[in-house]
């Protein structure tokens, strides 16, 4: 991670990977920050600051820029300052806007940092305004993505290649499209901007943000539930009809904490299914149905920050001890690639089908938010929810992989806060102790359950 730091405009930020990416992207650093907050949230401010720089201004359809959007992409080089592309910067991504905001607060859970809290409110506010006014192009509710220009991307989520949205055919979905994690990145956004403004007062934003974020919720399980293969529809296309592919973006609404405990519970058992779970990780897209392909970019393959965010989404809900099951896949990959470094995706042939993961030629390693990835997986597992403000630490559910016994976090940060907790596995419980604490005094709750989320 330190060594894909970099100095862009004069503001210091981590860019994507090595050699394809080696550039500043908009939704590779917000994810990396968050990945990276039990070790260093200093990445978490940088990537911030930086965005909320580039923020969109005005309404540019040659770069998809639109007032409050958070960027995609910016290079630079003969092709940008001629004009022929459109990444001076490009904004084309329909994630980058809500996972802002998500990150700006998980950030002041940790750090307390009111200073850069209050720079940012600003900013925040106005990425709010993106997802109310820009992001639903038909006002139906859900947050959409249709490119303006032909030199624009198709497809504007996470799985941005041509055919990273697929109908059980094996066709592309047609745009404008509601992918299914963004609309769960929505509802976090508008519930953890409501919580921030009842802490600073304003009570009617705080009332607005939370009716918007209950009727969104409820939109979202009607329209893309699939009853028959206990999970939800990876999108919705033009049509508003489902895409009904089985894919890894569903368990995103676990880390959004936005959908009921018993369809939570529907949605992990799909994703840890030999289908989906490889015995290395959770596959993007289901094992069995037409377009999967264990080495697709987007339709098979194994993606750690992808599973980096479904653990956390496991130990929101409670279940730890699969989050414990992610890691230990992860873990056995890595174990396979050079310097134990988890590239940016690998194959998704099953342990079946080998002992080996088989590399995907062409990945960035290192890549930022695969480097990070292993980081938000213990985070999970540890059940870790820090409050910052309210000077608190919840260790919910603590879990440790079978492949450790013991393991210490030392000089853990939180707010004016260090702590070294250790954690021991025997049998089947885990222990957690307070080695050493200094700075403000911090209260720790060990809780058995489910992370509830306040509304």
């Amino acid at each position: 991670m330190k060594a894909l730091s970099i100095f862009s405009d004069g503001r210091r930020v981590i860019s994507a990977g090595v050699p394809w990416y080696a550039s500043p992207f908009g939704r590779d650093a917000l994810i990396t920050g968050f990945q990276s907050l039990l070790v260093n949230p200093d990445i978490a401010r940088d990537a911030l600051r930086f965005l909320a720089a580039h923020q969109g201004r005005r309404v540019d359809d040659f770069r998809e820029e639109e007032p409050g959007k958070i960027m995609h992409e910016l290079r630079r080089g003969e092709l940008a300052r001629t004009g022929d592309v459109p990444h001076t910067p490009y904004y084309g991504s329909v994630d980058s806007t809500p996972l802002f905001i998500i990150l700006y607060t998980e950030y002041l859970r940790w750090t307390n940092d009111r200073v850069t809290g209050e720079q940012l409110l600003p900013a925040a506010e106005e990425a709010l305004r993106w997802i109310e006014q820009y992001g639903d192009k038909d006002g139906d509710g859900f947050v959409e993505y249709q490119r303006k220009s032909e030199h624009g991307l198709r497809n504007q989520g996470w799985k941005d290649s041509w055919d990273g949205v697929p109908n059980l055919d094996g066709t592309p979905a047609e745009p404008p499209i509601a992918l299914v994690e963004v609309q769960g990145y929505c509802i976090d956004a508008r519930r953890r901007m409501a919580r921030l403004y009842r802490q600073i007062g304003r009570r009617e934003d705080a009332v607005r943000c939370t009716s918007a974020a209950q009727l969104l919720s409820r939109r979202l399980d009607d329209a893309f539930w699939m009853e028959k293969a206990g999970t939800y529809a990876l999108a919705l296309d033009a049509g508003k009809r489902q895409v009904q592919s089985v894919t890894s973006n569903a368990g995103h609404l676990l880390f959004s904490r936005v959908i009921p405990e018993q369809r939570a519970r529907s949605v992990a058992r799909t994703l840890m299914s030999a289908d989906s779970f490889s015995g290395f990780g959770i596959r993007t897209l289901s094992r069995g149905q037409r377009p999967y392909n264990p080495l697709s970019y987007h339709n098979g393959t194994v993606w750690p920050h992808d599973n980096s965010l479904i653990a956390m989404g496991f130990s929101n809900y409670g279940m730890q001890r699969l989050a414990a099951q992610v890691l230990s896949g992860q873990y056995d990959a890595c174990r396979q690639f050079r310097h134990y470094r988890l590239p940016e995706r690998f194959c998704g042939m099953g342990r079946g089908e080998g002992d080996l993961v088989v590399s995907y030629p062409v990945s960035c390693s290192p890549q930022a938010w695969a480097s990070g990835a292993l980081f938000l997986m213990l985070r999970a597992c540890l059940g870790l929810y820090p409050d910052a403000p309210r000077k608190t630490l919840k260790l919910v559910n603590p879990e440790l992989p079978q492949m450790i016994r013991r393991l210490t976090l030392e000089q853990l940060r939180i707010g004016d806060t260090r702590l070294t907790l250790q954690f021991t596995r025997s049998g089947e419980g885990c222990f957690a102790a307070v080695r050493e604490m200094k700075g403000d005094p911090l209260a720790i709750r060990i809780e058995v359950g489910a992370q509830s989320e306040e509304t």
